[in-house]
Order: structure tokens, then C-alpha cells, then sequence
């Protein structure tokens, strides 16, 4: 077990729920010091004793200039955050870089569902992933090999993850003195999305309904389509990492492709993100489109659902804008078309043609190249449990404190296996969610 008595991890925002309290308590085992930073009181009560609590209840333009002062006040020495993109949490990076502090960015798992993501430097389109070859993971690991666990079908501890996250949000929906100046990093107002939740929630047993019978019908039917997979519109993943202002721009571009490059034979299926909401009338916008460019017959709208896996199993090919369940189509062997950043868009991954070239003969990948790539994932910045779920919370702590006390990080250790130096810049830069 390594020991750190000289380091001072600060924590600013985590996944919603306890695993930021067990990994500094994990941490403060190892002699290291652990400092909470709480903006609201979902913050604060997620905390629970785990440590010292600063609370930050300034406007977010003048958090770096706070934090540069507690800084030095508390003489830390590393950075823990989740999510690289939030307001906060980009004007923290900034300051680690500038104060030469180590940062620590979780995130979601590049393999879903029972892994999560941990490097520093940054995520998703921040990684360093970004800048290493596919040549480079070769000559580190050797030649790659066929993954023996299954393509992951569910999302992985949906459950919790929806309970934390509706806990932490009313607990912010509560009157306080204590931080009435707190805003979210996301632009529609805390109380307005709720009430999307909420009405998403009265209308499951509709939507399960509707759902089950178009994927049966789909199914059953025998046809051959592609598949689009549907993110969401205020995720970094869309508002930094891709040029698309939303979801609906996406579909426009995916229906245009279709109907100048797809096979009369085709169809093309959308698959809308398990944590759609309704919001953007997602069903309307395509049905309306399609029917403009004279493809509406040909082309379906799935409202959400968890499972993929019998979608991925009978389509031709699957098109993203950088979701991670493209992974899974990649397992498969199938077509995947990436329009925005993505730590897998490389070539022999994934197709570089234009997208009606591709939706008419669309390129496999080259699974060697993928199994090595996954691979390579798996020893570096892949983690194996579950911000949300006990269990999982556990297998991660068997881990993660000893990767963070670290000297140097998981992608240095394993591209100096093969002796040479490790010269791999980190490419993030500060980014801000688009607004409007």
C-alpha cells in the first residue's frame, strides 16, 4: 500500500453519490491529507465527515483566484474532479497547471458498463488517448488479443446512479443561506429539467410500451439497418467535443447522408440515449425530417432503453457522434462512423469516408487493431467497478488510491515498457460548454 504524508488531495465536484467520500477516506489511510470543496449543499451533505469542507459560494468567474488562495493556504498538492469541462472545473485545471499541482479527472468508463475512467490531464476529448498511436499501444503491449469477456449490453448500475442523482438534486432544489449563489454548470435552470425528469417518469409505461414493440417489429422483420446512436444535447460529450449544438443537428445530418447514400433496401434506425428526457421531441424532429427527403418510411426512432446489444447484433453498421457505446459495435466487428472527437476514432477503427459513401459500403474495422486498443485501455486509464454501487465503489478502491499516490501515471508506466522515453504531450486545453 503506498503512503503519501506530504500530499493534499482537494476534491471538487464528484459522480453523485458516496464514492468521492470513500476515496478520500481510502486516501487519508495512505497519510494522505483529503480537503473538500462544497458548492451547494448536495456537496456538502455527500462529504459527511470525510474531511475539512471549504464551501465556494462566489460567482464562478472568480472561483480561480479563490482556489489559487486556498491553495496555498492548505499547501495542496493534487486535484480530484469529475467531468473536465464544467466551468469550475476547467478554471481548476487551468490553476493546477499553472501551480504545478497533479490533477486527478474521473469519468464515466470508455468501456462500459463495469469500468470507470480515471487519468490526469483530462477526459473524453482531452485525453491523452487523443495523441497515442495505435503503432505506439502496439509497441507498448505487443500484438493485442481477442477481449475473453462479452460486448457489454445494459448500462451498468442504472439504478443507483438514478437515485443518487435525483437525491443530490433535490437536496440543491432546498432553500439555503448557505449557498444561495450556486448555479449548475449546465444552462437550463435546475428546477425546469427536474420537471423534464418528472414527466419522463410519468410516461415510462408508455414509452416501455411503444419501445418493445417497435424493437419487436424491427426485429422480427428481418430488414437491414444502421444504427444511430443518440446522445445527449447539454452532455460535454456533444457541446466540447463535437461541432453540433445539439442532438437534432446530428439527426439532420444523418438523414441527409441517408438519403443520398443509403441502399433503397435499408433502413435507418435511431436509438435515443437511455437518459433522454423528452425534451428536444426527439421522435417528432426525425419523422418530420425523413418525411421532407422522402425517406420516412425507411427510417425509426427507438425512445431510450439500457439494452443495445440485440439492436447491435442485427445492424449493419453504427453511427455516433462519439458515444462510447460505438465500443460495443466495435467488439462486434461492425462499421462505425464517428462525426465528432472520440478517444477510438483512429484509422483501422473506425470508417473515414464520407458519411453516404459509408451508409452505402461501410468499413469494417480491423478487430486486431481494436483488441489491442482495448487492451491497451484495460492497463492504463480503465478502472474496473462503479462510481454508484457499493460493490463496485469497493473494486475501485482496490485500485485507485495507489494509481493516484502514483509518481507518474498509468499511460507513462505502461509506454515505457519497450524502454524509451515517454514523450506523449497531454492535449487538453480549457474548454467551455457551447452556450445558446
Amino acid at each position: 500500500m503506498a503512503e503519501a504524508s506530504r500530499r493534499v488531495f482537494l476534491f471538487l465536484q464528484g459522480p453523485h453519490g458516496p464514492f468521492f467520500r470513500e476515496l478520500a477516506r481510502a486516501l487519508s489511510l495512505r497519510r494522505a491529507d483529503v480537503i473538500r470543496v462544497a458548492f451547494n449543499a448536495s456537496d456538502e451533505a455527500e462529504w459527511r465527515g470525510a474531511g475539512p469542507l471549504l464551501r465556494y459560494d462566489a460567482p464562478a468567474e472568480e472561483f480561480a483566484d479563490w482556489l489559487r488562495q486556498m491553495v496555498e493556504a492548505y499547501d495542496v498538492t493534487d486535484i480530484v474532479l469529475y467531468g473536465d469541462t464544467r466551468p469550475v472545473h476547467v478554471a481548476a485545471l487551468d490553476v493546477a497547471r499553472q501551480l504545478d499541482l497533479t490533477p486527478h479527472c474521473f469519468e464515466e468508463g470508455y468501456i462500459r458498463p463495469s469500468w470507470v475512467t480515471y487519468e490526469r490531464e483530462g477526459n473524453n476529448g482531452h485525453s491523452r488517448l487523443m495523441s497515442i498511436s495505435l503503432p505506439r499501444m502496439a509497441k507498448a503491449l505487443g500484438h493485442g488479443h481477442r477481449p475473453e469477456e462479452a460486448g457489454p449490453a445494459t448500462w451498468g448500475d442504472a439504478r443507483q446512479h438514478l437515485w443518487y442523482s435525483a437525491l443530490y438534486h433535490a437536496r440543491c432544489l432546498l432553500p439555503t443561506r448557505r449557498y444561495g449563489r450556486f448555479r449548475g454548470h449546465r444552462e437550463m435552470p435546475l428546477l425546469r429539467e427536474c420537471s423534464w425528469y418528472w414527466l419522463r417518469t410519468a410516461k415510462m409505461p408508455w414509452v416501455w410500451a411503444q419501445r418493445s414493440i417497435k424493437q419487436w417489429l424491427l426485429l422480427r422483420s428481418r430488414k437491414t439497418f444502421h444504427l444511430a446512436l443518440l446522445q445527449l444535447s447539454f452532455d460535454a460529450s456533444m457541446q466540447v467535443h463535437s461541432e453540433y449544438r445539439s442532438t437534432a443537428d446530428f439527426v439532420e445530418e444523418v438523414i441527409d447522408a441517408f438519403a443520398e447514400g443509403g441502399e433503397p433496401s435499408d433502413y435507418l434506425v435511431f436509438k435515443a440515449h437511455p437518459f433522454e428526457d423528452g425534451r428536444e421531441q426527439l421522435g417528432t424532429v426525425i419523422r418530420d425530417l425523413a418525411h421532407d427527403l422522402g425517406v420516412g418510411k425507411r427510417v425509426v426512432f427507438i425512445d431510450g432503453g439500457k439494452r443495445l446489444a440485440n439492436l447491435l447484433d442485427r445492424a449493419r453498421s453504427a453511427i455516433t457522434v462519439n458515444s462510447t457505446a460505438a465500443q460495443q459495435a466495435l467488439w462486434r466487428g461492425l462499421p462505425v462512423a464517428a462525426l465528432g472527437r472520440a478517444i477510438y476514432k483512429k484509422p483501422g477503427l473506425v470508417a473515414e469516408q464520407p458519411l453516404a459513401d459509408f451508409l452505402r459500403h461501410p468499413r469494417r474495422p480491423d478487430l486486431r487493431s481494436y483488441w489491442l486498443f482495448r487492451q491497451f485501455l484495460m492497463e492504463t486509464s480503465q478502472f474496473t467497478g462503479s462510481f454508484y454501487a457499493r460493490d463496485g465503489i469497493r473494486r475501485l478502491l482496490e485500485r485507485l488510491p495507489d494509481a493516484m499516490l502514483a509518481e507518474t501515471d498509468q499511460y507513462a508506466q505502461v509506454l515505457e515498457r519497450d524502454g524509451e522515453d515517454e514523450s506523449v504531450e497531454p492535449v487538453y486545453r480549457p474548454t467551455l460548454i457551447k452556450a445558446g
